[in-house]
């Protein structure tokens, strides 16, 4: 990600920074007046916020266990993908990669499904229905981690949370940054961002990202090649229109990392590959154009909307770690993938104040949306090689490529889901005084599912037209300490089918926060106590893990914990904590407990600033914490173990526009496992990782 002079401020801070504690900068770049403040806790320098991509105003006055991290938080503390970024807040877990090319995670134990990834937003459309790539942070102005029932996108409501990030865009100001990287495993990675305008009610941008590394596993190289080109138009003072454009192309072996040994997923060097190099890369590719507006009315009324479309595909071979037959014989699957999407998306939105007991801020929206998900994947299983099979193995400890070879593949996933959604929401926040607000919103979906079997002509149809629900309250006790509780419903529709060929039902959830915050000059506290309960959540099947399955319910509950203390001018302090009690209710389940998601985490972080005659130099580091959690849903009650990162950093002035910083993740090279989809697909964390980057701003 682009680091100017101006927004270079590497602080390693965790989910619990206020504001405030960002000793260089304002909490906010921008001047709201009373009814547009934002009680959403901005981490980092918020230098513009555009309507029509950001969370809606219910979530930025009401949830106040939710973050927005900003472009500045997220270079300082070397984000490169979004896994990274959900390390600064509490509440989050990572899942299944699917194998490598997945932002896949889990906010407060929930998630969308155990393969596929959690469903994130990007300017407020779904961006990852189907099948995309992990996104490259260069293109990314800050992500919204809005947690609870209060952390709506656009209407959407979800008892757990989202995740939206929002794209940079063009400014009516020049600007422009580039940055070089080399770093650990042959990372090179060049990035640029420039954008200005080309008349005087038109700008333009462009952010280009291209990187490659050979990996910390072997035999496992990336590639990675964004470029995103923009344009924004104010034809005049009440009206904008913003085109955003995005190539992905993101090339790397599929790596379903290593394989526990007797019930140690560390028993293995992290660096050990079980693929077979001779299959090439996987090739995922993701092409969006979008469109936004925002039209201002008068009399306090705007009409917010856009359309997204995208397309994307991921294509190649793998060889897929199977069973463990003796001691160290792995017997692999062979597979090849064929995935393709195509989604079109739309909203609308009708947003004003009305005065009647108070101050009413009215939303009125619709929305709608249509998938076309091919999946395609033929596979071989291993076999017994004395009933004439063939196991396509590989030795666990001495292992040699290109001498197994599979039997030829066999069709066996061919299917085609179609959907089409519209949804009608409204939503009321009523300021009734000045320590009293509430807020009520109500959804209605009409959907059709279409589930086409291709090898067999069976075809399932899912309809439903469901409403859904949400209520919340804050109260401000006194200037410093305000209490609040949210209560929300979700209604989700699940993709695929499972080990019987049948369609999913779809997910539904229901859940409540109540908390209280506290802002004291430099000392800034929250606490957030969440229950949740969600129905039809897909996982890892039990029975066979080469599918998913639902579980019949899954309830999360817990309490996150932020403070953050500024000690002076030069030094802060910064500590988080959750503890998340994450649990099945399946009896077809081996292990109660959710996959991945530990149920105590934490963050300690420093930060030392040195002012000279030539800038400031900037020091940084701490340590995070994930507790134990479960690694498999089967009989084999694997668990992850519990470990402790360290991360620091440094950043020195080399002119008015030149910096260059040292960072290193994982200082003690600490062993541990990320996360895990069963007992043979762990995939490691990353050793000790240095990076050294130039940027220059101009």
């Amino acid at each position: 990600m682009a680091r100017t002079a101006r927004a270079a401020r590497p602080f390693f801070l965790a989910g619990g920074l206020a504001a405030g504690c960002i000793d260089a900068a304002p909490a906010s770049a921008q001047v709201v007046d009373d009814d547009e403040r934002e009680d959403i806790v901005v981490l980092g320098t918020r230098r513009v916020r555009d309507a029509s991509l950001s969370s809606d105003r219910a979530t930025q006055r009401m949830s106040q266990s939710s973050r927005s991290l900003e472009q500045d938080l997220l270079d300082a503390a070397g984000t490169y993908r979004l896994s990274d970024a959900l390390e600064l807040v509490s509440g989050s877990s990572q899942q299944n990669n699917r194998g490598g090319f997945a932002d896949n995670f889990a906010i407060r134990g929930f998630l969308s499904t155990a393969d596929g990834g959690g469903e994130y937003y990007v300017d407020g459309f779904i961006a990852n229905r189907g099948s995309a790539p992990a996104r490259d942070p260069a293109t990314i102005e800050r992500i919204e981690i809005l947690k609870g029932p209060a952390g709506a996108v656009f209407g959407d409501i979800d008892p757990a949370g989202r995740v939206n990030m929002v794209t940079k865009t063009p400014r009516f100001t020049a600007d422009g940054s580039a940055q070089l990287t080399f770093g650990s495993f042959g990372t090179r990675r060049v990035e640029a961002d420039a954008t200005g305008p080309l008349t005087s009610n038109l700008a333009a941008r462009l952010v280009v990202a291209l990187e490659d590394s050979d990996g910390f596993r072997d035999h496992v190289s990336l590639k990675r090649r964004t470029i995103a080109p923009s344009l924004t138009f104010r034809p005049s003072s009440g009206l904008q229109i913003t085109y955003v454009g995005q190539v992905i192309h993101y090339d790397a072996p599929f790596d379903r990392g290593v394989i526990a040994i007797g019930g140690d997923p560390l028993a293995l060097p992290a660096g050990r590959y079980f693929g077979e190099p001779g299959n090439g890369d996987t090739r995922a590719r993701d092409t969006r154009h979008q469109l936004t507006g925002e039209a201002q009315l008068g009399g306090r009324w705007s009409l917010v909307g856009g359309v997204a479309y995208r397309t994307g595909s991921l294509r190649g071979f793998s060889a897929d770690q199977s069973r463990l037959v003796g001691t160290r014989s792995l017997w692999r699957q062979r597979r090849e993938r064929g995935y393709e999407v195509e989604d079109l998306s739309g909203r609308l939105e009708l947003r004003g104040h009305a005065d009647a007991l108070g101050i009413h801020q009215l939303g009125f929206g619709i929305k709608g949306y249509t998938l076309d998900y091919l999946e395609r994947l033929r596979r071989r299983n291993p076999s017994d090689p004395a009933l004439g099979g063939n196991p396509y193995a590989i030795d666990i400890y001495d292992p040699v490529y290109g001498v197994s070879q599979a039997a030829p593949l066999l069709p066996s996933i061919d299917q085609r889901e179609k959907r089409k959604g519209l949804t009608l929401y409204a939503q009321d926040l009523w300021q009734v005084t000045d320590a009293l607000s509430l807020v009520g919103g109500l959804r209605w979906d009409s959907y059709s599912q279409t589930l086409r079997k291709n090898l067999t002509g069976a075809v399932s149809r899912t309809l439903g037209k469901p409403l859904t629900f949400r209520l919340g309250a804050k109260y401000q006790i006194d200037p410093a300490i305000s209490v609040h509780g949210n209560w929300g419903e979700s209604y989700l529709l699940n993709s695929g089918s499972g080990s019987d060929e049948a369609g999913f039902a779809p997910e539904k959830g229901r859940g409540y926060e109540i908390g209280v915050s506290g802002r004291w000059g430099g000392l800034d506290i929250g606490a957030t106590w969440f229950d949740i309960r969600k129905s039809n959540v897909l996982t890892t099947d039990p029975r066979d893990a080469n599918f998913l399955a639902p579980v019949g319910s899954l309830q999360s509950a817990g309490i996150e914990f932020d403070a953050a203390w500024k000690l002076g001018r030069r030094w802060q302090a910064v500590v988080n904590y959750a503890w998340t009690r994450a649990r099945y209710d399946d009896a077809n389940f081996a292990t109660p407990l959710a996959l991945n998601v530990p149920d105590h985490a934490g963050s300690l972080f420093l930060v030392r600033r040195i002012e000279t005659m030539r800038g400031d130099w900037l020091l940084s580091g701490g340590a995070s914490y994930v507790g134990r959690r479960s690694g498999a849903t089967d009989t084999s009650g694997l668990i992850l173990p519990e470990y402790i990162k360290l991360k620091a950093a440094v950043e020195i002035p080399l002119g008015p526009t030149m910096r260059a910083r040292l960072e290193a993740d994982n200082l003690l090279n600490a062993r541990y496992a990320l996360s895990s989809y069963n007992s043979y697909w762990i995939y490691p964390g990353a050793p000790r990782t240095l990076r050294a980057s130039l940027s220059a701003s101009f």
